[in-house]
């Protein structure tokens, strides 16, 4: 897995957010990096397209559901993360 790739172009190497999360080949941090790298990408599209530079409604309501997912993921990867800074 190259981790160079997926902090430049997350879906290129991960299919879904769901599949990064269950990826055995990231740290808990790596995957919260590459996560906020495909948030910051997907909100990039969604002010692009707020600007009407992009006029696809379908591609849009794309982006806001995997925004949506990515931002679920990142939750609860942050949550786990907090949980185990506790214990320790």
């Amino acid at each position: 897995m190259d981790i160079d790739r997926a902090m430049k172009n997350p879906p290129s190497v991960f299919a879904t957010p769901e599949a990064l999360s269950e990826s055995t080949k990231l740290t808990a941090q790596q995957k919260r990096a590459v996560l906020l790298q495909w948030k910051d990408q997907l909100q990039q599209l969604q002010a692009a397209d707020d600007e009407g530079m992009h006029q696809n409604a379908a591609a849009a309501g794309r982006t806001d559901d995997l925004l949506a997912r990515v931002t679920s993921v990142l939750s609860r990867i942050d949550a786990d993360l907090k949980r185990a800074s506790n214990s320790g």
